[in-house]
């Protein structure tokens, strides 16, 4: 019931095609009713209604019928009855009325046998195919007239049907659509704790594949709840006009199936929560071999990859065919034996209390009529079993989107603040990313506006986790302790898409994005011109890059950046943060996978960039950062070192173990190259 709260919000907004859904099921089902009545009153009043009793009269008339100059009607006008039989495809007259029960002919003498077991013996004569037509003549017109409102109730359900499914198709599209958007924008607004516990893949395919749960939902519950209740109803009106003592009878079935309904659910839900689950997780193995071909490919992880692979698979297939063999053996494919077996016991039911020769006329519609109805009311028990797989599905899928669209949510409201002056202060900070773990342990230190400061340490030290806390991605939960002020103000006070307005950050691993090297220098930032980009590209070194591109700053930029090496990437993301003049630049380890000839060029772009700007650089090359105003050294989680590079070095303590083992690195290297 709550998931399908959430779905209505987004079915509620087209309510006006869910009307005319509705609507159109109503007459659908209507004219559904309306058939077998039609087929009843052609068999029973006209196609055998000639075995009705047949009248002798003396004047001939639109509604009488000449034979052997004489003339016959159905109104029954005189005391004078004659039959016309019908037996193994021919027709005989009878001049009599003739007694109900089982009946032979025999060298044109008709034998009856009543179920008293009296005999009668009438003579017949054998009506050649001019005398059945005269016989049939007053039931061409009303024949016409109903053959035509078959025609008009086919013509009507076809166009009914096709509004109805075209209705409900753009219901569905829409409501997948605005579901995919509110994912996607609440897919931005998640804490980043999220995407660390939740597969790349496994995201995706929630956002383009799950959410198709919801149109699955909406047409399982338009099929169950309202196209099948409604079949039942008009059903059961068709059913009490016939016969209400079995309309009656057929209640039995409900409790019947309400307990195997139940059982079979509780069976299938299981699976369907595994198979979704399983189907999950080979969209994310198949991202990670994807994101990774080269790297398998490199160490030959070709078969370990098959087989981890293939053991999802197979995994997904057990389950898989755990669901189908549920269906074939307690799921509509038991329907369709039940179905049969009803037909049976209609044609039984009937055949012991009224196929009497007097009856038959009756009966031959009646029985048609009434197994059409019967099979309308089977229909939807069918559809329930068939269907009840899709909406079990459709349910899990449904709520595993929703943990987006609902999940939880950072304060993305936006008001403009006034540039930061660029001042820091880090206050005790402890900090854990699991409880009781803490990865930063009591570190304080502070950053004048306008200074240049690097962040130094080994992997693991806690560098990274103090930019998080600083940029917030993370916030300092209740369990943790130290705050961290900007310009004097704790960085809390802000909803955190205001608070980052004028920070800005260059990773160590550059994104890129599909579109031109102008939309990627100028990534979420409005009114720059391709004049200005070009400026800031060359302002940091970037000439050569854009020499050697034809189409200069309009180039377009491949899926990753694949198309650019790694250094002119950094240098394309170094204009990006730029282009945004940010009071504050964070630079996480962005000299660490470029050439020294790059980093020059980096490092002499900094100087012009650090004027006027506060600068926190993560620093894994210590190069970089030799002419920092202040070097933060962490260990463990700790502050163990601060100062300039010149003292530290006297100091000799963690940055100069670290800076002279990169300072033995590069000169075997170079001695190793000359």
């Amino acid at each position: 019931m709550k998931t399908m709260k959430k779905v209505w919000r987004y079915i509620s907004k087209y309510k006006k095609l869910l009307t005319i859904t509705l609507i159109s099921m109503i007459i659908i089902q209507a004219l559904g009713l309306a058939s077998p009545l039609i087929v009843k009153s052609i068999l029973d009043n006209y196609l055998v209604g000639i075995e009705k009793p047949w009248y002798e009269v003396q004047e001939m008339s639109p509604d009488t019928v000449e034979y052997d100059s004489r003339y016959f009607t159905q109104d029954e006008v005189t005391d004078h009855v004659v039959s016309v039989v019908i037996y193994q495809g021919g027709y005989y007259f009878v001049d009599s009325k003739l007694e109900t029960g089982n009946r032979t002919i025999e060298n044109d003498k008709l034998i009856i046998v009543t179920n008293d077991g009296e005999e009668y013996t009438f003579e017949t004569e054998k009506l050649s195919s001019e005398e059945v037509l005269g016989f049939y003549q007053p039931f061409i017109e009303p024949l016409k007239i109903l053959i035509a409102l078959l025609f008009v109730r086919f013509l009507a359900q076809v166009l009914f049907t096709y509004i109805q499914r075209t209705t409900t198709a753009m219901i569905n599209v829409n409501i997948v659509r605005d579901a995919r958007k509110d994912a996607i924008k609440s897919l931005q607004k998640m804490p980043m704790s999220y995407f660390e516990m939740e597969p790349a893949g496994k995201v995706a395919n929630r956002i383009i594949s799950d959410v198709g749960g919801m149109m699955g939902l909406f047409s399982t519950i338009m099929n169950l709840l309202v196209n099948a209740s409604l079949a039942v109803i008009f059903a059961y009106i068709g059913m009490f006009y016939l016969n209400a003592k079995l309309a009656l009878l057929t209640f039995i079935i409900f409790p019947v199936v309400y307990f195997w309904l139940r059982f079979f659910i509780r069976k299938l839900t299981k699976i369907a929560e595994k198979v979704n689950e399983q189907n999950s997780m080979i969209t994310a193995q198949l991202n990670e071999i994807i994101n990774g071909i080269s790297i398998l490919q490199i160490f030959n992880f070709k078969k370990q990859t098959k087989e981890n692979f293939n053991q999802i698979s197979s995994e997904f297939m057990k389950e898989k065919m755990k669901e189908s063999r549920l269906h074939l053996t307690i799921g509509w494919n038991m329907i369709r034996l039940i179905g049969a077996l009803v037909t049976a016991t209609i044609v039984l039911y009937f055949g012991n209390g009224y196929l009497t020769i007097s009856g038959f006329v009756v009966t031959a519609g009646l029985i048609y009529a009434y197994n059409d109805y019967l099979s309308r009311l089977i229909e939807p028990v069918g559809i329930l079993f068939r269907e009840i797989g899709n909406f079990q599905h459709s349910i899990v899928r449904t709520e595993r989107i929703f943990k987006i669209i609902d999940g939880e949510q950072e304060d993305d409201s936006f008001t403009a603040i006034p540039k930061y002056e660029g001042k820091i202060d880090f206050k005790n900070i402890w900090f854990s990313y699991n409880e009781d773990n803490p990865v930063i342990k009591g570190v304080s230190f502070s950053v004048k506006p306008g200074e240049m400061v690097g962040l130094v340490g080994h992997t693991g030290s806690g560098k990274s986790s103090m930019m998080n806390l600083l940029l917030r991605f993370y916030d300092i939960k209740d369990t943790d302790m130290g705050q961290i002020l900007v310009d004097d103000l704790d960085i809390t006070t802000y909803p955190k898409r205001t608070y980052r307005q004028h920070i800005g950050i260059i990773l160590q691993d550059p994104v890129l994005f599909k579109g031109t090297l102008a939309e990627n220098i100028r990534f979420g930032k409005t009114g720059v011109s391709d004049e200005k980009l070009v400026s800031i590209l060359v302002s940091i070194g970037g000439e050569k890059l854009l020499d050697k591109l034809e189409k200069g700053i309009q180039t377009d930029v491949s899926r990753g950046g694949s198309n650019f090496s790694v250094g002119e990437k950094q240098i394309i993301s170094f204009a990006r943060a730029v282009v945004h003049n940010p009071s504050i630049l964070i630079m996480d380890e962005a000299t660490a996978n470029i050439d020294t000839e790059t980093e020059l060029m980096i490092q002499k772009a900094l100087e012009t960039v650090a004027k006027n700007r506060t600068m926190i650089v993560i620093a894994h090359r210590l190069s970089t950062i030799k002419n920092a105003d202040k070097i933060i050294v962490l260990e463990n989680g700790l502050k163990v070192e601060e100062g300039k590079h010149k003292d530290l070095l006297e100091k000799n303590g963690v940055y100069a173990n670290i800076y002279r083992s990169q300072v033995r690195i590069e000169d075997v290297a170079l001695t190793t190259d000359n």
